[in-house]
């Protein structure tokens, strides 16, 4: 089987990641990481959301903004449906000797307040994201660092309006800062180290592999 793959099989696999990430990355939400050597404590979908973010900076640059737009929506979409079949697990009845109940709920249950908070500074901080990609990428130089400028505020954006709508009355507002701040910080670091990888990925996908394989061709 040929590895090889054309320039629309290579958008799919991007956007195949890009839904699994967000999704990935609202359920591991629920557990907390105490980084006690540093003083803070983050949700663990610090681990995977920032690729995310990524994913949305490689679909603007290679496919533009209307692409990312309809991305953005379509991971959405995959999240609903995986937390409308997780919810609707939660309410079917079990056998007497299932005792995974509690620990489902556990981890399935969202309130709605966290949910609704998650879903907008994510279409926000994405579409803040892609906008300025296309702003930032219209020159040719020191194109990586602008990408990184583009996603670093696209972060920003998303934190803010996330934890301060899911914790605002229940947390003190300065505590509120440092963890916008803390997650911000943990945020660059992960996208610092894979920028190299998110420019290799849009040359990747711009590279038409199929097309390429097919001209190499010759017959005997």
């Amino acid at each position: 089987m040929s590895l090889n793959l054309s320039s629309v099989e290579k958008r799919l696999v991007i956007t195949v990641f890009f839904c699994m990430s967000f999704t990935i990355a609202n359920l591991i939400t629920v557990k907390i990481i105490d980084l006690s050597f540093l003083g803070l404590m983050v949700p663990a979908g610090v681990l995977i959301y920032p690729l995310v973010y990524v994913l949305t900076n490689v679909i603007t640059e290679v496919y533009g903004e209307r692409a990312a737009r309809r991305t953005l929506v379509l991971g959405i979409a995959a999240d609903v449906l995986f937390v409308f079949m997780t919810t609707l697990l939660l309410f079917l009845p079990s056998p007497a000797n299932y005792t995974g109940d509690s620990s489902l709920a556990f981890v399935f249950t969202q309130t709605p307040k966290i949910l609704i908070a998650s879903y907008i500074s994510y279409l926000i901080g994405n579409l803040v994201n892609a906008r300025l990609t296309v702003i930032v990428n219209r020159g040719d130089s020191h194109i990586g660092l602008r990408n990184l400028f583009a996603i670093a505020m696209g972060e920003l954006v998303d934190n803010i309006i996330f934890i301060g709508l899911a914790f605002i009355g229940e947390v003190p507002v300065m505590e509120i800062a440092i963890m916008i701040f803390s997650h911000w910080v943990l945020s660059l670091i992960w996208i610092s180290i894979a920028e190299p990888f998110t420019i290799r990925v849009v040359r990747w996908a711009k590279r038409d592999d199929a097309i390429e394989g097919s001209n190499d061709t010759t017959v005997a």
